[in-house]
């Protein structure tokens, strides 16, 4: 009798000691989980607010990058063409001036409409994010004020409780084990629900923010709209008062300068939009025609006189000395981006060598290559002609990083030297 008093002591004090190492254990796991889930979120808030912070960065860099663009493209174009104040009256002068600034003005009026299509895009696509959101959360949120409820109406339920239900000792510690899983469980169902709160704040702030730059940039390209309109307006009324003879000029430099802005446009998107993933591996380019005898007609920056009343930047290097037909050769490895006919440059050839680095021949009297050809340094490409605007046959060369043109000698050096 006293034996089995003692076992049964002894089971009682293993079980207690046992109740109490999980009651403990289980403290600490939901303190665990606290701390967890504070530091979470703190760290989650201070991600949150250094997502906003950097995203605020970005859009005032952006729009600064922007703005340098735009004033790089007016300052760089200032520099090519130029006006003859001696060859065309004060009235024609202001036109092409004014001209010039809806030009700019049309530039920049695009570039906040396409911020403004980029920001409505961004907040479309974060709006059924934040829709998907709610769902997930209200789901996971019902399930939790059902459990809740569920443990409302169960009323405490105690370990003792369990000790007593149990009628052996792997009953009772089965029973502790479930509890501890059901607990668990349920942290971690509200820990969820937390986190997707969180989470749909974050959306709702970034909409937030990110519908006020649309309204501010909205509110630009409006104001920059009415300046066009009066400088049109303007313009149009030193148009009115032109003489027949300054119409016709007038005509011929706005058509002069919508080619010319057609195929700047068009190198640019070829110069920046690479055939295939290919990367400059340095290395000194060749002289581009193949032939000996050539010369240098015509430098880089020298100033060519297209059209009565205009002046403009010469973008590459004249190479004379060589007659039809002569062979024009890639300066470099790379991949043919363009090979045809391109207004005033006639017949032309544009590869790309990788890393915004790409070089143009043009005035060709016969291409002998197509776009997409991956060619070696010396290959055949074209032959020297006279096609386009183009007074003999030659070949023009341009080197452009990033579409913008650069001096070639800085990259080649001609025959002799």
């Amino acid at each position: 009798m006293k034996n089995k008093i003692l076992c049964t002591l002894l089971a009682l004090i293993l079980i207690i000691s046992y109740s109490i190492t999980v009651i403990a254990s289980s403290v600490n796991a939901s303190e665990n989980a606290d701390t967890n889930t504070t530091t979470n979120t703190t760290l989650q808030n201070n991600e949150s607010s250094n997502t906003e912070q950097n995203q605020a960065t970005n859009t005032i860099n952006n729009l600064n990058q922007q703005k340098e663009e735009v004033e790089e493209k007016i300052n760089q174009s200032s520099l090519q063409l130029e006006y003859v104040q001696n060859e065309m009256s004060n009235t024609l002068l202001q036109i092409q001036k004014l001209d010039d600034s809806i030009r700019d003005y049309e530039s920049q009026i695009n570039d906040l409409n396409n911020k403004v299509n980029s920001y409505e895009e961004s907040i479309k696509s974060m709006t059924q994010e934040l829709e998907e959101t709610t769902k997930e959360y209200n789901e996971k949120d019902e399930i939790v004020r059902e459990r809740l409820v569920a443990i409302s109406k169960a009323g405490e339920v105690s370990y003792l409780d369990v000790l007593l239900r149990s009628k052996s000792l792997p009953e009772f510690l089965s029973s502790i084990y479930f509890m501890r899983q059901i607990t668990e469980v349920d942290i971690n169902l509200m820990n969820e629900v937390a986190q997707k709160k969180e989470e749909i704040e974050n959306y709702k702030q970034k909409i937030e923010n990110e519908n006020s730059e649309t309204r501010i940039i909205k509110a630009k390209a409006e104001q920059m709209s009415i300046v066009l309109s009066n400088t049109r307006s303007l313009q149009q009324g030193y148009v009115n008062s032109l003489q027949e003879n300054e119409k016709k000029l007038n005509d011929e430099i706005t058509a002069y300068k919508n080619e010319q802005l057609r195929i700047e446009t068009l190198i640019m998107q070829i110069s920046t939009t690479p055939s295939i993933d290919i990367q400059y591996t340095g290395g000194a380019l060749i002289w581009p025609v193949a032939v000996s005898g050539t010369v240098i007609t015509s430098y880089y920056g020298y100033r060519e006189h297209p059209i009565q009343g205009v002046v403009k930047l010469h973008q590459g290097l004249d190479i004379g000395g060589a007659s039809y037909g002569a062979p024009i050769v890639a300066t470099l490895d790379g991949v043919v981006s363009y090979a045809g006919e391109l207004g005033s440059y006639g017949n032309c050839v544009m590869i790309d060598h990788g890393n915004g680095i790409t070089t143009l021949y043009a005035h060709g009297q016969k291409i002998l290559t197509e776009r997409g050809k991956q060619v070696k340094q010396g290959d055949l490409i074209m032959e020297v002609g006279s096609t386009g605007n183009s007074t003999g046959p030659h070949c023009h060369f341009e080197v452009r990083i990033n579409g913008y043109t650069q001096d070639p000698l800085k990259y080649v050096n001609p025959p002799g030297n």
